[in-house]
């Protein structure tokens, strides 16, 4: 680690834990800071052995500012151009919010380029996992589609029987009375 980052580190040691006026004491407050307003407050006024205010003093050096504590530059990777230009000893990934395949390929490319990332801590389990996810929904609908193509195969037999058993019900003079209707309607056609 570079002596930089060594600064930084003790640095942030040295840093106190900026919590508001009463916010040890008072559930409903919180942790977070919040500056104090109050014209007797002894923090605002920094009073020896008081809580700590923030100020400039307490920053990281410039050069080191917004980087990981490895001193490598957090990149927001989006696509696959954005994941391609990374470079493994100056930059790390942060995946944004995209679809599955979409993260599953730049995790590929990510880890093909060795480029640390921060968002998902074993990328060859997320991708094995993804992989499985997504053979297993088409298999799904594989099943799914083979099962309807059935039912429909079915009900069109049913029909077919229907038919038959409706034609076989009915009696010679009411066949002959249907094709007589039929030849009527052929001949009456509308020009």
């Amino acid at each position: 680690m570079s002596d930089k980052m060594m600064l930084k580190k003790a640095i942030a040691k040295r840093r106190p834990a900026f919590v508001r006026q009463e916010g040890h004491s008072k559930v409903k407050l919180g942790l977070k800071w919040r500056k104090p307003k109050g014209y007797h407050s002894k923090i605002r006024r920094k009073f020896k052995g008081r809580r700590k205010m923030p100020s400039s003093g307490y920053r990281s050096p410039k050069a080191l500012r917004g980087l990981t504590m490895k001193g490598l530059n957090p990149v927001l990777v989006r696509n696959l151009a954005d994941a391609a230009g990374l470079v493994a000893k100056r930059d790390t990934a942060i995946i944004a919010k995209v679809g599955k395949k979409l993260k599953v390929e730049m995790l590929k490319v990510l880890t093909g380029a060795k480029v640390d990332i921060l968002n998902i801590l074993n990328p060859e389990k997320f991708i094995a996992d993804v992989e499985e996810q997504i053979k297993k929904k088409k298999e799904e609908h594989k099943a799914k589609e083979e099962k309807k193509k059935k039912s429909k195969a079915e009900s069109l037999k049913k029909a077919e029987e229907k038919k038959k058993e409706k034609q076989e019900d009915k009696t010679e003079e009411e066949i002959k009375k249907e094709q007589a209707e039929e030849q009527r309607k052929v001949l009456e056609k509308p020009k």
